[in-house]
């Protein structure tokens, strides 16, 4: 008796209509909105809580630890910024049932790392924004008015700060392509949310 072939079912189904994206911008913005108040709120509470950058040397002319703390606190704040706007917009995005689990992981991950890039520009226009703002009307002294040794300080200083932005935000795309890909995974999954809510905050 010769073998039947066995038909499987096509693994593409419900094709996108020629001239759509699969870029959804109503979740890409809701996760981007998210990231930022999340950024800011953070942020209001390292300021208050002293974990914001200040003076680089204490009033003694030894260095100050505070930079370290802001660094770290930069990190805090770029990852959980970052994984809950990923996961909103990896969650509220729509399923098209036209891709194997892999193209969709990889689409929820596009979806995370578009929230990155818009709340990543967002922050930093307004830092720059604050800046400036911050910059009139203050007197500017020479550099002879100031110490050689708070100079070179500040210097590297301002390299290090420098440097743990720049790690701190590429740590954050890989963060909130990661939890877009979860979120994802929870929506085709019909995860339930209070499975994800701590036990004092479920509804009775």
């Amino acid at each position: 008796m010769e073998p039947t072939a066995v038909k499987t079912a096509p693994i593409y189904s419900e094709n996108l209509p020629n001239g759509q994206s699969y870029l959804e911008w109503g979740a890409v913005w809701g996760g981007g909105v998210v990231a930022i108040a999340t950024t800011i709120v953070l942020g209001q509470f390292g300021g208050s809580a002293g974990l914001a950058l200040g003076e680089p040397m204490l009033a003694n002319g030894d260095p100050s630890w505070q930079v370290v703390v802001a660094s770290l606190w930069l990190f805090v704040t770029a990852l959980a910024s970052s994984a809950g706007g990923g996961y909103i917009a990896g969650r509220m995005r729509s399923r098209w049932n036209d891709a194997a689990k892999t193209e969709v992981e990889f689409r929820d991950g596009v979806h995370g790392l578009s929230v990155w890039a818009v709340s990543t520009m967002a922050v930093a226009a307004f830092a720059a924004v604050a800046a400036a703002l911050s910059s009139l009307g203050l007197e500017t002294n020479t550099v002879s008015d100031i110490p050689e040794n708070v100079v070179e300080y500040t210097r590297t200083i301002s390299v290090v700060y420098g440097f743990s932005s720049g790690a701190a935000a590429a740590l954050g795309a890989g963060a909130a392509w990661w939890f877009a890909s979860l979120g994802g995974s929870h929506r085709d999954e019909s995860t339930d949310v209070h499975l994800l809510t701590p036990g004092f905050l479920r509804r009775k």
